[in-house]
């Protein structure tokens, strides 16, 4: 049984984020059989840049359940499941530090759908989820919203089962430790930008212009806002 989940964040600190937006699709290998998708009142402001790209505000969560009241709902969901998010480093990051803050050891074993896309898809030249999606004529709605983008990854994991036929590989990547960092798509990301003075533009992934700064150190700066850890 697989717990597909997808989960939006306040941005800031490492560790110090907060859940703005959570959904997790229950899916026994051929259809979907339980769902839950909540707004969180994370309890600390949204880094204007996640306001910008998802389009969830302060004024929006005041009303929202806090983490406390959906947790048990979320271990329910999760139990006894194998845990599938894109980037699912993250996701289970996010969560174990939410259950920790509860003072519960949420433990799960993880999968995650880009290094599975990887193996079985190696000639998509993008393996981030709306590129890969829209390369495989995948529908998505709600991009970087919870729903949207734990459904869009429900059917591309449907995919990548059927081409996984022995599901050897599928098994080789399934994880019972925690990893730590930041995701891959921020490495990324993250690696290729100049440490020089200049002027910054983000563009979501419509091409559409969010955000435009400057800064005397471009990589130090995008890092800080994708993650809020300084770049030495």
């Amino acid at each position: 049984m697989y717990a597909i989940i997808d989960i939006e964040t306040t941005g800031g600190q490492f560790n110090e984020e907060g859940i703005t937006e959570i959904a997790i699709y229950k899916f026994d290998g051929h259809e979907i059989i339980d769902q839950f998708v909540s707004l969180v009142n994370p309890e600390i402001p949204i880094q204007p840049f996640v306001v910008k790209l998802t389009g969830i505000n302060d004024a929006m969560l005041r009303s929202a359940p806090k983490f406390f009241e959906v947790a048990k709902r979320i271990i329910e969901m999760t139990n006894d499941c194998v845990l599938v998010a894109n980037n699912a480093e993250f996701d289970y990051r996010i969560l174990r530090t939410e259950f920790r803050r509860l003072g519960y050891d949420f433990k799960q074993k993880t999968l995650c759908t880009v290094e599975l896309s990887k193996k079985l898809l190696p000639e998509q030249t993008s393996h981030s989820l709306g590129k890969l999606v829209r390369a495989l004529g995948i529908p998505m709605a709600d991009r970087h919203r919870a729903s949207g983008d734990a459904l869009a990854t429900v059917k591309l994991f449907q995919l990548l089962l059927a081409k996984d036929i022995e599901k050897v590989i599928l098994k080789e990547l399934i994880k019972s430790e925690i990893q730590k960092g930041i995701t891959p798509k921020l490495h990324v990301i993250i690696d290729n930008l100049p440490s020089k003075t200049g002027v910054y533009y983000i563009h979501n992934e419509g091409g559409k212009l969010i955000y435009i700064g400057k800064s005397k150190n471009i990589k130090k700066r995008i890092n800080q806002h994708l993650t809020g850890i300084d770049v030495k």
